[in-house]
């Protein structure tokens, strides 16, 4: 491997980990006054529709972008520029269709998917959700061809102006649809032409439609995001392929390498989908009078509540496989040039990849592992002070979980790269098989019920990852140092864990105060960079190459 194609790596891994921490703030923004008009049952409208709607994005911008990536990256090692172009022509047409495809398969699934979760007034949240796909599609095709010169400012720019823009159009569209509808059962008594006897009924007719009009707000998002790619596409990459042969060989061969990744995606995304849906049912099967003393909530709405907390509480864990997605999506470009151009110790970057997949995995868990209930709080405490107590050690366990839920996504951005997804595709489904089996005796049982996804999800990505990292040694002989990539960041891990919950409880107790959780957390982030100094799992050597 070429110091040249790491240090290229690296760069625009960080830019797109800074792009990542930026739209996680502006998102943190967005959701946290989101949460507080509609509360944790409102929460679940949101959950069901991103339920229906992220397996069909997950196929057309898990598969058609990898796929273009990898052949624009294999083409340019080469230095095949007019393959590139036919490339770039042939993709336009694929990711509209693939688009429009998604959106109708949405708008279709929407009335049959809420009757079968038992959330019929979710529709309308689907249905302002559905033209994202299209749009993103649009999008993905034109990022997916920059990254594939390890271009990654396009990426990270347009995903910050869709999160803005997402962000000011769904809070203005939730508050101006919140106050126009409750304005109107204040005066009149009715909420939608029916007679409601007090506040909290009248809310549960408007929450679906704030809901909606809040989704469509990253709708309009996904259009402007999209907008400035077309610009940045036209000032960067201009060249047009003009002979049709060579675009239609290109469209041949676009289709032919994305078949392979359709099928894992979608069994990727299914098992994703079969996973969820069965955390709804299996909770629904749970007693709700229980459940409803449990959670200080009536029993009629407990089940839309819990699930409504897991999404909240999913808002926390997600961040982590947010941040390391910077990481799996630079390996694709740099990988596949790696290992197909020839390009010097192909093992020694798959390992520097793994390796600062687990450090932020393993960071990101003991984060959340050490102040659950400080970050509900900060978030959360004042407005619905019940989410910190009913959130909290849900949580807990998902910080505990952390690292293969995470480090998955790597493994499979890696794989798919090199051209193994057909490969990969039993991992999915042992995956999806063991989390069923786990979330039916965990989720069940009264006193663990939604709890029980930390455990299932924890079991179900570490079969994946596993999979895909042996699939890949076996596959390419390359010999990943395994001391570096996990032992050395899940002790560092561990240490830190301990040694702030320490000082935590002894020296700088929470007790409300945003100056003792900066100190905490500040102390947890100088400990844990430290020990992978001391431990060399990070080198100043290697920050150097960020310059």
């Amino acid at each position: 491997m070429t110091k040249g194609l790491k240090q290229k790596y690296i760069s625009s891994a960080f830019l797109l980990l800074l792009s990542t921490v930026v739209i996680k703030v502006i998102s943190a923004v967005y959701k946290i006054p989101l949460t507080n008009y509609i509360g944790a049952t409102g929460r679940g409208y949101f959950s069901v529709a991103y339920n229906l709607y992220m397996p069909i994005h997950a196929i057309t911008m898990g598969a058609f972008p990898i796929a273009l990536t990898k052949l624009v990256s294999t083409y340019n090692a080469k230095g095949e520029s007019n393959k590139i172009l036919a490339l770039k022509r042939a993709s336009r047409k694929l990711f509209f269709l693939v688009g429009f495809v998604g959106l109708v398969i949405m708008l279709a699934a929407a009335k049959p998917y809420t009757s079968i979760v038992s959330s019929p007034n979710s529709i309308y949240t689907i249905i302002a959700l559905a033209p994202c796909v299209f749009f993103s599609c649009l999008g993905a095709s034109r990022r997916a061809y920059a990254e594939g010169f390890l271009d990654m400012k396009p990426t990270a720019v347009s995903q910050t102006v869709e999160a803005l823009f997402k962000m000011v159009f769904g809070l203005l569209f939730a508050r101006m649809s919140m106050n126009y509808f409750y304005n109107i059962y204040v005066q009149t008594g009715c909420v939608f032409n029916e007679v409601v006897s007090n506040e909290q009924e009248a809310l549960l007719f408007i929450y679906p439609i704030t809901s909606a009009f809040a989704m469509l707000g990253g709708t309009l998002g996904d259009f402007i995001s999209y907008v400035f790619l077309v610009i940045y596409d036209k000032i960067n990459y201009n060249g047009v392929c003009k002979d049709k042969v060579q675009v239609k060989q290109a469209y041949a061969k676009l289709i032919g390498f994305s078949c392979a990744l359709v099928g894992a995606t979608a069994i990727q995304s299914f098992s994703g989908f079969i996973d969820n849906s069965s955390i709804q049912y299996f909770l629904s099967l749970c007693n709700a009078d229980v459940l409803g003393k449990q959670y200080a909530v009536s029993s009629q709405e407990v089940l839309s509540y819990v699930f409504g907390i897991y999404a909240v509480d999913l808002d926390f864990k997600n961040l982590i496989p947010s941040f390391v997605m910077a990481l799996g999506i630079t390996a694709v470009p740099a990988v596949s040039a790696s290992y197909e151009g020839g390009q010097g110790d192909f093992s020694s970057l798959l390992t520097s990849i793994f390796k600062y997949t687990a450090i932020l995995s393993v960071l990101g868990g003991v984060l959340m592992a050490l102040f659950p209930s400080e970050l509900l709080g900060v978030l959360y405490g004042k407005n619905n002070p019940d989410i910190v107590t009913n959130g909290r050690e849900l949580l807990f366990w998902f910080g505990v979980t952390a690292l293969p839920c995470s480090f998955a996504s790597t493994t499979v951005f890696c794989s798919q790269s090199l051209g193994f997804a057909k490969e990969s595709i039993p991992s999915f489904i042992v995956s999806a098989l063991a989390r069923v089996g786990v979330n039916y005796l965990l989720i069940t049982n009264n006193d663990i019920n939604i709890i029980g996804t930390a455990f299932s999800n924890f079991i179900g990505f570490l079969i994946i990852m596993a999979w895909n990292m042996c699939i890949i040694c076996k596959k390419t002989n390359a010999k990943i140092d395994l001391v570096k990539v996990l032992v050395k960041p899940v002790c560092c891990g561990v240490f830190t864990y301990f040694a702030v919950n320490f000082v935590k409880q002894n020296v700088f107790p929470f007790n409300n105060s945003i100056v003792f959780l900066v100190i905490n957390v500040s102390f947890c982030l100088l400990l844990f960079i430290t020990l992978q100094f001391l431990t060399k799992s990070i080198t100043l050597s290697e920050l150097k190459r960020l310059k």
